[in-house]
């Protein structure tokens, strides 16, 4: 039973099985990789909906804006959210761009209801839920 998958056209040398073999480990760690990272910007998009009442497009908007003006990962992003919804402990600039993100999000919603929001209205609170 043959391992490798004939390629009609091309000239590439037989693969290996050892090296086919590998070549599907590292594939599989990469594909593992992708889904907890996805896990993690969806359980961080859940967060921003929670917090700014976001639909999901406008909470992955918000992620990818705090990713960009902080220089920072989207998955780090994510992560930092994530873990703050656990311990309320959060990097002072991921948190301010957050909250200014949060208040222009507000601030939009306001402008098209006819109502005002300034962009400090939007504090994170300390907690989330009862005490610990």
């Amino acid at each position: 039973m043959s391992f490798t998958t004939p390629q009609s056209g091309s000239s590439s040398p037989p693969v290996s099985p050892s090296d086919e073999v590998r070549a599907l480990r590292e594939e599989v760690a990469q594909l593992r990789h992708a889904v907890h990272a996805h896990a993690t910007v969806d359980q961080a998009m859940g967060v921003v909906i929670a917090l700014g009442q976001l639909s999901p497009q406008e909470a992955w908007d918000v992620l990818r804006e705090v990713s960009m003006r902080t220089n920072t990962k989207l998955r780090l992003v994510a992560e930092q959210l994530v873990t703050w919804g656990r311990t309320t402990e959060m990097d002072p600039a991921l948190r301010s761009e957050l909250e200014r993100q949060l208040a222009l999000r507000r601030q939009e919603k306001g402008a098209a209801s006819g109502s005002a929001a300034s962009v400090e209205d939007v504090p994170l609170p300390s907690r989330c839920g009862g005490e610990r």
